[in-house]
């Protein structure tokens, strides 16, 4: 990530915007309560913040290859008196430290279009949700990457993919999409996939 990309990641504006993502995902297809629930990029807390808050979910699983960002994390949610379930911890999403089969519910906002090797990040999501388990997901489109403020955050062309590539590698993850696939103000392939059983 650039230096113009992590502060904008760390700012109240994408803070603001993630407090809508995580409300949308909520409408579009409620995690039962009680679930365990994977938070992939956490990045500073703020998600996994709103997940706790909104869901109160038996269990929060949260990480990011970014050490710092796990540690800001790690603040924000002290912080915020959360602290029971949460479980944060560094790791790359193409090889999760979980067992197959760990997770109810899972979400990811704009994390994956930086991996590149995407394609075995959701392999990985697949291996470790439960059969009906749901994965919540947001990302830009690389029609979307070359558009607007994406055009001043660069990105390696390996870890770009259009709405066809992302249908094809969620299936081959035995991800399968619930029509239909959703836009929210930063990204435009966004929806909820079901873990075949």
């Amino acid at each position: 990530m650039s230096f113009f990309e992590r502060w904008l990641v760390n700012s109240p504006f994408r803070a603001r915007l993630q407090r809508g993502e995580v409300d949308a995902f909520i409408r579009w297809a409620r995690p039962t309560a009680g679930d365990a629930v994977l938070d992939m990029g956490c990045g500073p807390g703020t998600g996994s913040a709103l997940i706790w808050e909104r869901l109160r979910p038996r269990l929060v699983a949260a990480f990011d290859f970014d050490p710092a960002m796990v540690a800001l994390a790690e603040r924000r949610l002290r912080r915020s008196g959360i602290d029971a379930n949460v479980r944060l911890l560094v790791a790359d999403a193409t090889h999760m430290p979980f067992a197959d089969s760990s997770f109810d519910a899972a979400f990811e906002s704009g994390v994956l279009h930086h991996v590149p090797d995407w394609q075995a990040a959701l392999r990985e999501m697949g291996r470790v949700l439960k059969g009906g388990g749901r994965f919540w997901f947001a990302e830009p489109s690389k029609g979307r990457l070359t558009r607007g403020l994406y055009r001043f955050l660069p990105h390696a062309v390996e870890s770009t993919f259009d709405v066809e590539e992302w249908r094809a590698a969620l299936s081959e993850a035995g991800l399968q999409v619930e029509e239909p696939l959703r836009r929210l103000p930063l990204w435009d392939i966004c929806g909820v996939a079901t873990k075949r059983a």
